[in-house]
């Protein structure tokens, strides 16, 4: 059996803030005991062995054996012969309660709060995670992990972990591995006609960690940058939290209003768009607006953060090329994910910078974090120069195409409330409200929708202003659940209206 490494309770138990005189095995029950109603010990969680905490509490043994059978009577571990010592499955009753993560309040009653930075104070309008999000029915734009082939993904980590030398151990190059680099170079050119050199990929770890590089490499605290309205809310927040100053520029049917920029922000240092899929309306940009758009970017010495997050989803007609694929001047960061791809749970994704600007990007990520996890990259370059990457990507196109028509299909029930916008590419597709349904509140109706068990956005949330609506994920949904689905939001809003 393998020996246990220094466990978690390595202290000095005769410092624990206990009543005075209380004997040594009573500290180290007590130690013990806290650890697993605070949850740092989880429910079935194995506890090294006795020989191990004595040594680490630097007591006999046979006082740890106490303390340990005091835990055994009072129900908060148990022992199994051969096996060890565990935490119990189930806590004594008063200490049961479910521990359900939430966001700390930032001062107890009593107490200040905090003085924060306004920086700090901006991050609080999107609010950090507390607990893993999962997919149900309708969820948008995330990808559903029972498609992902794991058992193919285990192997090439078990084989990429096993390889002799120390690339993957040691610190890395902050642009990412050069296998990694040229793999990403080679399917973007492919697969959008992303013109680029494998120097001028720089891994990072999301499409909002490229955003944020971006605002730090090339605009100051207080300069202006161009996002959609509506748009995708966490790279404005990005933006934001770097110090700079959004500008929300309209978007219609034939994408971002470049006119209505130029009113607005005449001198915005970065424009951030997604060109091939509006998110979340779904449109795509016009050819005459992405010259405009680059037009004004040369003009204002500018930048154009494209983000293609689901350029690789097209179901009808023929793809649509990047935007990055047309600049001739180098005005273009070509921002793309895996992310949504394959897996959230991955954090890779990467930026495709002109050459002018690699140092500043290189160096930028150096700051932000070194450099992204260097075996997550050896394998994720497998899995594209293998060919694993475009098999999965023509099964998914499949599937979600498939689900796409199913959803289409029975979205008719809504057809009497809703506008559905294009659904010709991506994973997901909005409904507009219709103007005599223009008064609904769709955050409520969202919220209602989530409270039965359906995840459905409200166009709200993106930053709409016009009307309301609700943005409906497909990829995830098979028939049957679309179907029960859709009428369950049907009846919410035969309730609303």
């Amino acid at each position: 059996m393998a020996k246990h490494a220094t466990s978690v309770f390595s202290v000095d138990v005769t410092g624990l803030n206990t009543e005075p005189g209380q004997p040594t095995y009573a500290r180290i029950c007590e130690r013990i005991r806290s650890a697993i109603t605070s949850g740092a010990l989880a429910c079935n969680a194995r506890l090294p062995s006795s020989r191990t905490l004595a040594k680490d509490f630097g007591v006999a043994r046979n006082t740890v054996d106490w303390a340990l059978g005091q835990l055994v009577a009072d129900g908060y571990i148990v022992r199994r012969r051969g096996a060890g010592s565990f935490v119990a499955p189930q806590l004594p009753a008063r200490d049961a309660a479910p521990r359900t993560p939430k966001r700390p309040s930032p001062a107890t009653p009593g107490q200040t709060a905090p003085r924060l930075s306004q920086r700090a104070q901006a991050l609080q309008s999107y609010p950090g995670h507390y607990q893993a999000a999962s997919a149900t029915s309708f969820t948008p734009s995330l990808p559903p992990s029972d498609l992902f082939p794991r058992d193919l993904w285990n192997r090439l980590l078990h084989r990429e972990a096993s390889r002799p030398g120390n690339d993957y151990w040691e610190y890395g190059a902050s642009n990412g591995l050069p296998a990694l680099r040229e793999a990403i170079a080679a399917h973007a050119s492919a697969m959008r006609a992303v013109r680029c050199s494998p120097e001028q990929v720089v891994v990072v770890t999301s499409t909002q960690q490229a955003v944020e590089l971006a605002g730090k490499a090339l605009a100051d605290p207080g300069d202006q940058a161009w996002v959609e309205q509506p748009g995708y809310q966490p790279v404005q927040h990005c933006l934001r939290a770097a110090g700079l100053q959004t500008v929300q520029v309209p978007v219609d049917k034939h994408g971002l209003h470049v006119e209505a920029g130029r009113q607005l922000a005449p001198h915005a240092r970065l424009a951030y768009v997604t060109p091939s899929h509006q998110y979340p309306l779904g449109y795509e940009m016009s050819l005459p607006r992405r010259k405009a758009l680059l037009d004004w970017a040369r003009e204002a010495d500018a930048y154009v953060l494209e983000d293609d997050y689901d350029g690789d989803y097209r179901y009808e007609g023929r793809p649509i090329a990047s935007l990055q694929g047309i600049d001739s001047h180098g005005r273009v960061i070509y921002i793309g994910s895996f992310n949504k791809i394959l897996f959230p749970g991955l954090r890779i994704a990467y930026a495709i910078v002109p050459e002018a600007l690699i140092a500043a990007f290189v160096d930028a990520k150096h700051i932000a974090d070194g450099h992204t996890a260097l075996l997550t990259q050896g394998v994720l370059a497998a899995f594209i120069s293998e060919g694993h990457l475009a098999n999965h990507l023509r099964k998914t196109r499949a599937i979600y195409d498939e689900r796409r028509q199913a959803f289409l299909e029975e979205a008719k029930v809504l057809a009497g409330v809703l506008d559905f916008g294009p659904a010709v590419a991506g994973m997901h597709v909005t409904g507009i409200f219709k103007e005599r349904y223009s008064h609904l509140d769709d955050r409520a109706i969202a919220a209602a929708c989530v409270h039965e068990g359906v995840d459905i956005h409200s166009l709200s949330k993106y930053g709409a202003v016009d009307r309301g609506g609700l943005v409906f994920g497909f990829a995830g949904a098979s028939r049957e659940a679309s179907q029960a689905g859709l009428q369950l939001v049907r009846r919410v809003l035969e309730a609303a209206a």
